[in-house]
């Protein structure tokens, strides 16, 4: 997933201009920080939190086996969150405009 976020191919990464941070979670105990850097085309993957400076439009706490149904479209982001499944702080609607990217990823992915 992260090489083709990187490679810069899909045009739904044009409309996000944000960063999200994912706080993975394993058995309710914080285990990694991902972070999608998606401010400028390519868009960028890496593990660890946003450098300083680098304002973070939403931030995910997740568990990690849901955080695998969310990558694999098996989660909806919206209905995840509105269930609690898992919490969003800062801008909810990035999670909708990430959820564009992430089915243009699966199909070259998948």
């Amino acid at each position: 997933m992260s090489d083709e976020i990187s490679s810069g191919k899909h045009k739904s990464l044009e409309k996000i201009r944000g960063v999200v941070e994912f706080r993975i979670l394993l058995n309710g105990k914080q285990e990694c920080v991902w972070t999608i850097d998606l401010r400028n085309s390519p868009g960028k993957v890496f593990e660890g939190k946003s450098p300083a400076g680098i304002k973070v439009n939403s931030t995910v706490t997740i568990e990690d086996e849901r955080f695998v149904k969310l990558c694999l479209g098996e989660l909806d982001p919206i209905q995840g969150f509105m269930s609690r499944k898992f919490k969003v702080q800062g801008d909810i609607l990035m999670m909708q405009k990430l959820n564009t990217v992430l089915r243009g990823v699966r199909k070259s992915v998948l």
